[in-house]
């Protein structure tokens, strides 16, 4: 399971560093938002703090559940919100995949399935095993 977030963890460094620059006004559009734009424009570049904040929460999560982190929170709340983030990434996964941008679906896409699954494995793993 370790092994499993720390993978996850790494495949999901790309997410977080894009969300970071379109943030910033990097040209990186045709990696997200369906290549809507080149350039984040200003008045949009707004909406980034909050899913880049979500995103800094999700793999605290992740790290935090796969016993990488110490547990600051207790661990069933841990838990619960592994499986919230890996359900919540499985349908961020889908949307990629279906992205009418072919960068976002390929590059981003590829690393949303490797993180989706690595939280699904670490989520999983925080189940207690059978008596």
């Amino acid at each position: 399971m370790i092994i499993a977030t720390i993978i996850g963890a790494i495949a999901f460094l790309p997410s977080i560093a894009l969300n970071i620059a379109l943030a910033l006004g990097a040209p990186l559009g045709a990696y997200a938002m369906n290549a809507r734009y080149k350039v984040i424009p200003p008045e949009v570049r707004k909406a980034f703090i909050v899913p880049t904040t979500m995103q800094f929460v999700a793999l605290f999560v992740l790290l935090s559940a796969g016993h990488v982190l110490p547990e600051i929170i207790p661990f069933m709340v841990t838990r619960i919100l592994a499986f919230f983030f890996a359900l919540y990434l499985t349908f961020y996964t889908a949307t990629v995949l279906f992205s009418t941008a072919h960068k976002e679906r390929t590059v981003m896409g590829s690393f949303a399935v490797v993180t989706s699954i690595c939280y699904w494995i670490t989520a999983f793993g925080t189940l207690p095993v059978g008596s």
